[in-house]
């Protein structure tokens, strides 16, 4: 029995623009192509008669769905001998690292049945994608999509079924506007709309109208009841510190009648109480005003700046945080100064490892940056678009990725959530 003889060419990276491999031993091929499980993904020319230590890229152009883990065979042809030992591929990571971001699937057979959106996804280069979409309906809430197992195709990738299931309160009086998203790609890959035919309707987009409205007039109730409630724990914490100042007031003024007083030198401690009484109604609620230092502005969670879309504060043994539905306020601590960016750290996401969140100041568009703190913790800073610094009365919010725990099968929770805030900063400038 004879030895194997070396190989011609051995891989030695991976990226996005292929596989490089470099040439041990002449090669007389024409071509070097790429197998997984007998599924062409790539192919090549080859120089004539390439030297030793020289490069040739690969590049792979899809991946079947297939069992994990698996490899990439390097022949010439189907029954050929190997030219290179196989490349593996692990995981599905894998090979979106080859790949790199594909362009968004194809949607097929999109209809509208018995409250149910269906609809076929066809994704021609990464099957070893495992899909998650939601849509946004009415351009206002987010709500998660069922998608069947994919299977593959015979060329290399996969597709999938997904169902989407409406609800009356969808359904505005113009009609409804359905747009489908993928995690992983921020344009919609498909939209699904639906009006009425009438020749007077003055507008298509009335039904985004409509529920921009009713979601306008929600904040607005919560807002005020909110509020309402603020105004009672003040106006009942203003009633027990005027009580307890009273009382003491009389009793002091009671001894003065009476005749009695504290030994010379020695402070009546009903006195030092009277002025610890005046001190604490004369400061601010720990926790609840924003803290001014200079060109910035710290905003607890706890404080009245996070006007709309959000829920109340909450702690855990991380301290304080407070959710936001899929679009919120901050108002401005200063609003007469220009402001050149806002840092929110995030303590928790709802539906996505990563946030993906789009803001403008008073109008104005900002451009959003998300990062990883030492601590690993994410962090948003929103900038003017075009740089600079803007005048403002405040920082509106919006999430693409929402949802609701109860809905989705999680938790009792019935509200909408997107991300959890610990810490706002504005950043004043120009």
């Amino acid at each position: 029995m004879t030895d194997a003889p070396p190989p011609a060419l051995l891989p030695v990276a991976a990226a996005r623009e292929g596989i490089r491999l470099r040439v041990l031993r002449p090669v007389t091929a024409p071509a070097l192509v790429a197998y997984c499980r007998g599924i062409e993904v790539g192919r090549v020319a080859l120089p004539v008669a390439p030297q030793p230590g020289a490069e040739v890229l690969l590049p792979i152009a899809r991946i079947p769905r297939v069992e994990l883990p698996a490899e990439l065979r390097f022949a010439a042809a189907p029954e050929g001998p190997d030219l290179a030992p196989p490349w593996p591929i692990p995981h599905a990571g894998a090979a979106l690292a080859l790949l790199g971001q594909p362009a968004p699937p194809a949607i097929e057979g999109l209809r509208l049945e018995t409250g149910l959106l269906r609809g076929v996804a066809i994704e021609r280069a990464n099957g070893l994608i495992e899909p998650v979409m939601y849509a946004r309906l009415n351009a206002a809430g987010a709500r998660g999509v069922a998608c069947d197992p994919p299977w593959p195709l015979p060329e290399g990738g996969c597709a999938w079924r997904f169902t989407l299931a409406l609800e009356a309160a969808d359904l505005m009086e113009s009609g409804l506007d359905i747009a489908l998203h993928l995690v992983g790609i921020e344009a919609p890959v498909a939209r699904f709309a639906w009006a009425r035919t009438l020749p007077e309707d003055p507008a298509p987009r009335l039904a985004v109208l409509e529920a921009r409205i009713a979601r306008l007039e929600a904040e607005a109730e919560a807002q005020a009841r909110r509020l309402a409630e603020e105004a009672r724990r003040h106006a009942a914490d203003l009633a027990a510190r005027s009580d307890a100042f009273l009382e003491t007031a009389a009793a002091l003024l009671l001894d003065q009648v009476a005749g009695t007083a504290s030994a010379p030198g020695v402070e009546d401690p009903r006195l030092a109480g009277l002025r610890r009484l005046i001190a604490d109604a004369a400061a601010a609620p720990s926790g609840t005003e924003a803290l001014l230092l200079g060109s910035r502005a710290e905003i607890p969670p706890a404080a009245g700046n996070l006007a709309v879309g959000w829920h109340e504060p909450e702690q855990d043994e991380g301290g304080p945080f407070r959710w936001m539905t899929d679009a919120a306020l901050v108002v401005n601590p200063e609003p007469h100064r220009a402001v050149s960016g806002v840092t929110l750290t995030v303590r928790h996401l709802y539906g996505a490892d990563a946030p993906r969140v789009t803001g403008s100041f008073d109008g104005h568009p900002a451009r959003v940056t998300a990062a990883l703190d030492a601590e690993g913790r994410h962090t948003l800073r929103l900038e003017p678009a075009g740089g600079g610094a803007v005048a403002c009365q405040g920082l509106r919010l919006a999430s693409d990725h929402a949802g609701v725990p109860l809905r989705d099968g999680r938790n009792p929770d019935q509200r909408m959530l997107s991300l959890a805030v610990s810490k706002l900063v504005f950043d004043y400038g120009g």
